[in-house]
C-alpha cells in the first residue's frame, strides 16, 4: 500500500503531506518516519487524497446510493446487510427496532386512555 502511494498516487500522497505540515523531502528522514509514513496512508480518512484516489474517487455512500439505485431499477439485488460497525453483535433473527405486538383493539384502547388523561402541564417546573 506504501509502494502504490508513493509510486502510483504521489501527488495525493505529497497534497495530504502537505495539509499535515509536512513537504516531500520529509519523508524517511527523521522529521516523517516510515512508520509515521505508513500510518498516515494506511488511516488516510474518508475525504483525504489518498482515500480519493484509492477508491478511484468513490465514497461508501456513492457506493451505497449507486446499489440502491440498481435495487430499485431491477438490475440488482441486494442478498444482506451492508457490513457496518455493531452489525455483528446482533443476534440472528434480532430487530433492530424492538416492540410489543398489540391488536388493534388494544391499540385503541392505550389511546382512549391517553386522551382521558389530564391535558396541559402534568408537572411543574422549578428553577434554583
Amino acid at each position: 500500500m506504501l509502494t502504490a502511494a508513493v509510486g502510483r498516487y504521489g501527488h495525493a500522497l505529497q497534497r495530504d503531506l502537505l495539509t499535515l505540515g509536512f513537504r516531500a523531502k520529509d519523508m524517511f528522514t527523521d522529521r516523517l518516519t516510515i512508520s509515521e509514513l505508513i500510518s498516515i496512508v494506511v488511516a488516510s480518512p474518508p475525504g483525504s487524497a489518498l482515500r480519493h484516489a484509492f477508491d478511484d474517487g468513490w465514497t461508501r455512500t456513492d457506493h451505497v446510493l449507486a446499489n440502491m439505485a440498481e435495487a430499485q431499477a431491477g438490475v440488482a439485488h441486494l442478498t444482506g446487510p451492508y457490513d457496518r460497525p455493531g452489525l455483528g453483535d446482533r443476534l440472528p433473527g434480532e430487530q433492530i427496532f424492538p416492540a410489543d405486538v398489540m391488536t388493534w383493539e388494544e391499540m385503541d384502547r392505550l389511546d382512549e386512555e391517553r386522551e382521558q388523561r389530564p391535558k396541559g402541564k402534568s408537572h411543574e417546573r422549578r428553577w434554583r
